[in-house]
């Protein structure tokens, strides 16, 4: 007798009912385990002790939860390749406040969690509910992550997070470490809401650190108590696509202390803005932009960083580079792949569009290279603004900032700069 064909289906599957009872049985149809094929695997229920069913496992075995909420999952450590289904978010993994993680390690690879609500998990400052860092590999996908203490989610090299929700965090959405990293389809709000967390140090809608051909495509960032997308410090080969970004706290997209980057297609409105949470970031200067560099530059000038194709509307700036002294580089002006200035930068083809604030280029001790040695380049750029005479606000003094003054917008060309672009009411 074979261990195949309807008959053993069968005795498997009233296995199912007597272990689990009807109810949860016929729950399991709607989702289609075990009938659909949806999750073929290692059925838990919200009464297993399924760190156990893990070490029993073998490395790439699917674990299928059934619907219901489970309140004792703690730092769930996985196996190599092993995938956990919640099912369309038909099973919640609570951690009550007082369990730190729900899914924990630094060394299992290719792991996958998907379809969950994962919440009130009371994770560190800087660690996620799920977190994976010294971990490869991981897909976080389709899950709900919301109203952990710190942050949703935590990955390192090779993560795939792919259409989850991540908002209501009490810190940030997510931190990114790592290489060939794939943020995409998310919804990322609402975290730091209450400004308890310093926005200035960590804290909105996420941060990355140190990252090697990082990609953010495609996301919804918005209403969050601190930077839209923000990388920190040593990142290279970042790009920000296709995302749409608007009413958070401080700057929309934040490229700080980097080198190569590309920023191109995003929608970037309303940050930094009395209207963002919290009245939005102290007033100043040219910070909160929608698009905003920090001593950060390409490497070199046959492959500039590309702020190109992007909609950047009503921030408090429009698009700002901010020549700093080199404070956060990891000596005292070399980062870990070179020099943290701005340079080697191509602003070009962007719409703009300005109620106050301005866009362009200032330093505050660093010196005037950024305005003429350090190819730095605005070409064919719109901008839309809401009146002839700039409404100054104290801070900026016109609609372009550039060799520390704020030049009109003939004076602007004359710099060589958009000499193609155009400038209207």
């Amino acid at each position: 007798m074979t261990s195949s064909g309807p008959r053993f289906a069968l005795r498997r599957w009233r296995k199912i009912v007597i272990a689990l009872g009807a109810s949860a049985a016929l729950a399991l149809i709607g989702l289609g385990i075990e009938s659909s094929g949806a999750c073929s695997g290692v059925v838990v229920t919200p009464t297993s002790n399924i760190q156990t069913e893990i070490n029993n496992a073998a490395t790439g075995t699917a674990f299928c939860f059934a619907p219901g909420t489970y309140t004792n999952v703690s730092a769930l450590a996985p196996k190599d390749g092993q995938v956990f289904d919640g099912g369309n978010r038909a099973a919640v993994l609570d951690g009550a406040d007082a369990r730190s993680y729900a899914f924990l390690s630094s060394s299992a690879e290719n792991v996958t969690i998907k379809g969950f609500v994962i919440k009130r998990f009371n994770s560190p400052l800087q660690e996620g509910a799920v977190h994976s860092f010294g971990a490869t590999g991981w897909t976080i996908e389709n899950n709900h992550i919301t109203d952990n203490a710190a942050t949703g989610v935590a990955t390192d090299s090779g993560a795939r997070v792919l259409n989850n929700v991540l908002d209501w965090n009490g810190q940030q959405g997510y931190a990114a470490h790592g290489s060939d990293i794939l943020y995409k389809g998310n919804e990322i709000a609402f975290n730091n809401h209450n400004l308890a967390v310093a926005a200035t140090w960590e804290a909105g809608g996420g941060k990355a650190w140190d990252t090697k051909r990082a990609v953010f495509r495609g996301n919804n960032v918005h209403d969050n108590g601190g930077n839209g997308l923000w990388d920190d410090t040593n990142n290279i080969y970042i790009t920000y696509d296709g995302n749409t970004v608007t009413n958070n706290w401080g700057a929309g997209i934040y490229h700080e202390i980097g080198y190569d980057a590309t920023v191109v297609n995003n929608t970037v409105k309303d940050n930094g803005t009395a209207s963002s949470p919290g009245g939005g970031h102290d007033n100043g200067w040219l910070w909160n932009a929608g698009i905003q560099l920090r001593s950060s530059g390409a490497l070199t000038a046959e492959a500039p960083i590309l702020i190109s194709g992007n909609i950047v509307t009503d921030n408090y700036n429009g698009i700002a580079l901010l020549e700093s002294p080199a404070s956060g580089c990891t000596g005292s002006s070399e980062g870990a792949h070179g020099p943290c200035v701005i340079q080697n930068i191509l602003v070009k083809n962007n719409i703009v569009t300005m109620s106050q604030g301005a866009t362009g280029a200032v330093q505050d001790g660093a010196g005037t290279a950024v305005f003429t040695s350090r190819n730095v380049k605005f070409e064919g750029n719109t901008y839309h603004v809401s009146r002839t005479d700039h409404p100054n606000d104290g801070y900026a003094h016109g609609w372009f900032a550039w060799n520390d003054g704020w030049p009109s917008w003939a004076s602007w060309q004359g710099y060589g700069l958009d000499a193609d672009g155009s400038f209207r009411m």
